[in-house]
């Protein structure tokens, strides 16, 4: 067995191994968990999250010194720090901002994380609308963004330059957590100046330059970028917040360099942190039982779980990734080209199967136990969960009941219906049945039991992998039987979550058919949503949010399989990590056992920076396995084994498919 690991790596250098690499370096175009990781080290937004803590409110002003929100939650007036540069030294001020957002909205990358602020800012939608109709770049989003922008110059719009270091956003509706989308990545600042110099701005199209480097005001630049290799971080020797950060943290700033390789072969990572050649890695769940030492509670300072001497491990606190099945309500399903009545909008049978499911199991097959039952649409620890709602558990005499309640309200006519055949369709290219699986399984162990009412005729159920030309319509027209539901949040709040899953005209809700299934009250539901991410008072929306979550749990539209933890691996020599569900390490804050304070000349070129396209067009998503390519409209989230490390910020995709 290896002993403790004789270091290798420089006392002012991280070496951290991953897998992967970002899509682009642009967070304004870019929407993986690589990418946030890196932006949250080299870019900084207006706001931010409380240091050293798992508190994911963005209540830190970063880049802002203050912030006034109006009465009615329609003007949000920021004032912003002085003295603060960009890496070229470009001054940063109210102009900066306005300049960013424009430039969010100019681009508008149709996969991107635009639309979190252009569907709150006043005008913005029409930019969003002309996009999603007809396609970045075209008139439509240049006539309505040069409609948007005027407005904007002419101080009627939503972005308004008051003076120097002031500056007004203008919502077109009170959206609560309106701080909170623009401290995701899409509200980073970039030095206009520097993207000016290269190529400046051009409506619906990717900038080269800005895609593959970097210039904001963050601790860290990015100076080399081999896509598919690694990335490496210096140290921003001017960085304007380094003697607050020092006053707080006297280390910070001590490791001047990071570089993040890729090493896609988990041995090889797992053996280079054991001997001191990488100082972090991705330690995937699977590979857990050979550091974990199967201590329960709090980690501490990383040291209290970890059964390899140098080696520290955090585990344990609930991360905001969850994973759910979505049932499809549809009276009718188009398969195999026949169209069949539908067994999923009979309650009884949506009950059945959620006492059947094995969630236990689940956690224990797929996180080797690093995970909780999730409890509703809303995570553990975040702001309007309700830890007093009742959940479904396994119970196989209940999931009998409930199959023969279903059995007596008609459920065997619609198997006949269906010719006693059950497919469930995954997508082959994903190679990931486990959803559909697991349901299989559920209604085999019921008719299995005794006292179950059998069919008039043999059920058969299939696992059907369909191919893109088939699995994509079905997709688009909502004719799949279950749909598994992988969720990271864009942004840290209860909304981000309600608004897709529960909302009538939102993004999963519509697919599953939730608002004309039996016994739902959409427009009441609906109401709810809407009047709690629009008020800004916490104790209306927490009751607001409860009253939500029972609905829905109540109707039994989705299964609640789990909310996963964390699993976070590195040297003993470093310090500073503290785990925060919505973002990686803040490597400005380690320091390395035997490091010295530093005092660097290194100056930054951005026009130095070395940056090798090795395959820029291959999209590879780190952080929960998002599967999503230039070509497709399709972003599913597959969440049931994660290829990819969790120690990226949770960014999801909006969803948003073509009305094929």
């Amino acid at each position: 067995m290896l002993e403790t690991p004789v270091p290798s790596t420089p006392t002012d250098t991280i070496v951290w191994e991953t897998i992967g690499s970002p899509e682009y370096l642009d967070p304004h175009v870019d929407y993986d968990t690589f990418g946030a990781w890196v932006f949250f080290n080299v870019y900084e937004t207006l706001f931010t999250y409380p240091w050293d803590t798992n508190d994911s409110t963005p209540s830190v002003p970063l880049l802002a010194e203050d912030l006034a929100i109006s009465a009615d939650g329609l003007n949000y007036t920021f004032t912003l720090r002085e003295g603060a540069r960009f890496h070229d030294g470009t001054p940063f001020n109210a102009s900066c901002v306005k300049y960013n957002f424009e430039r969010v909205m100019a681009i508008f990358d149709w996969y991107g994380p635009a639309w979190m602020f252009a569907e709150r800012i006043l005008g913005g939608q029409a930019v969003e609308d002309a996009v999603y109709a007809y396609g970045e770049g075209s008139p439509q989003h240049a006539s309505n963004y040069t409609v948007w922008k005027t407005a904007n110059d002419a101080g009627t719009g939503g972005i308004i330059v008051l003076s120097t270091y002031v500056v007004r956003l203008r919502l077109a509706y009170a959206y609560s957590p309106f701080l909170a989308a623009i401290t995701n990545a899409v509200g980073a600042m970039m030095s206009p100046t520097w993207v000016e110099a290269n190529g400046g701005v051009e409506i619906g199209m990717h900038n080269d330059v800005v895609d593959i480097t970097t210039c904001g005001t963050g601790p860290y630049m990015v100076t080399d970028w081999v896509p598919d290799s690694h990335i490496r971080l210096d140290l921003n020797p001017n960085y304007w917040r380094a003697t607050d950060a020092k006053m707080a943290h006297p280390c910070a700033g001590n490791c001047t360099s990071v570089v993040i390789k890729t090493n896609e072969d988990t041995n090889s990572r797992i053996l280079n942190l054991r001997t001191g050649n990488s100082d972090g890695c991705y330690w995937p769940l699977s590979n857990s039982d050979q550091i974990w030492n199967r201590v329960n509670g709090s980690s501490g300072n990383g040291t209290l779980k970890s059964k390899i001497p140098g080696l520290k491990l955090w585990c344990h606190e609930l991360t905001y990734r969850v994973t759910f099945i979505g049932f499809n309500m549809k009276p009718y399903l188009e398969n195999s080209g026949k169209v069949a009545q539908n067994p999923f909008p009979l309650k009884a049978l949506r009950e059945s199967l959620s006492y059947a499911f094995n969630y236990e199991s689940l956690i224990g097959q797929t996180l080797n136990g690093f995970g909780v039952q999730a409890q509703g649409p809303i995570p553990k620890g975040m702001l309007g969960h309700t830890d007093s709602l009742s959940m479904y558990e396994y119970d196989m005499e209940r999931a009998v009941q409930k199959w023969n309640d279903a059995m007596a309200a008609g459920l065997d006519e619609t198997l006949a219906n269906m010719s006693y055949k059950l497919e469930l369709y995954y997508d082959e290219r994903t190679r990931r049945d486990e959803a559909c699986s697991l349901i299989k399984d559920c209604i085999e162990s019921i008719l299995a039991d005794s006292a179950a009412i059998q069919p008039s005729q043999p059920l058969t159920i299939e696992l059907v992998g369909a191919g893109y030309p088939i699995y994509i319509p079905m997709y688009v027209k909502t004719q799949l039987s279950v749909y598994p539901l992988g969720w990271l949040p864009d942004y840290a709040d209860p909304d981000n979550y309600i608004d897709p899953f529960v909302k009538s005209s939102s993004l999963y809700a519509p697919r599953i058919g939730l608002a004309a299934s039996d016994g739902w009250n959409a427009t009441l539901v609906d109401s709810w949503i809407s009047a709690a991410a629009s008020t800004l008072d916490s104790e209306t929306r927490m009751s607001l949010y409860g009253l939500i979550q029972d609905a829905i749990v109540e109707q039994c539209a989705y299964i609640w399989a789990f909310q996963a933890q964390n699993f976070h691996v590195e040297s003993t020599r470093m310090n500073g990590y503290v785990f925060n569900p919505m973002h990686g390490p803040y490597f400005y804050n380690y320091w390395k056992e035997d490091a010295a304070t530093t005092d660097t000349p290194f100056t930054w070129d951005p026009f130095s920076v070395t940056v090798t396209l090795v395959s820029i067009a291959v999209i590879v998503i780190v952080g929960q396995a998002v599967v999503r390519s230039r070509g497709s409209h399709l972003d599913i989230h597959e969440a049931w084994l994660p290829k990819a490390p969790v120690e990226g910020r949770a960014i999801t995709k909006r969803n948003r498919l073509p009305d094929a």
